[in-house]
């Protein structure tokens, strides 16, 4: 008799966000101290045209991670749970998604790999999504991935484990 697939529950480590969250918003100001050097120490069109655009960039990636992981450390409960009832990504949702409402796939890209998936609304009810995760689910959409990534930190599992797992209760979309 083939044993039942296994329940993973990931405990949420504020901790470890708010030293993510430190880091980003590290990142951040030194987006906003490129784009400060460049402008007023610049005299070249092309240097300050770099450096402001390199630190305007910068900026605004350490900053929309620096908020998503100070939210993520404000999680009561799991910050991941999956089972037999569906998926639950603390991050995205407050509830368990039920599996039917679930697409994923494992994703390979030019600097490694993620598990994206996406949450058919009309099965799973509205999300309330905040901006952060609005903007990175626009921009996931953009490069052609699904609109959210599975979260592995902490999760003391690699992606090809939780892929095993995912699969033990949803194949993996083709598409």
């Amino acid at each position: 008799m083939d044993s039942p697939p296994l329940t993973l529950v990931v405990p949420n480590s504020p901790f470890t966000a708010r030293a993510f969250g430190v880091f980003w918003a590290a990142e951040a100001l030194l987006g906003l101290a490129f784009a400060t050097y460049g402008v007023t120490l610049g005299e070249e069109g092309w240097f300050v045209a770099t450096m402001l655009g390199l630190g305007v960039f910068l900026a605004l990636i350490g900053a929309l991670l620096a908020v998503l992981s100070f939210s993520r450390a404000r999680i009561k409960g799991p910050l991941l749970a999956i089972g037999p009832e569906g998926l639950r990504d603390s991050g995205v949702a407050d509830r368990v998604i039920p599996w039917p409402a679930i697409s994923w796939r494992y994703v390979i890209y030019f600097r490694g790999a993620a598990i994206m998936y996406d949450i058919d609304e009309r099965l799973a009810g509205p999300l309330a999504l905040s901006l952060p995760h609005r903007i990175l689910a626009a921009m996931n959409r953009a490069l052609g991935y699904g609109r959210f990534s599975l979260m592995t930190m902490g999760t003391g599992k690699s992606l090809e484990e939780l892929s095993r797992l995912l699969s033990a209760y949803k194949p993996e979309s083709q598409s």
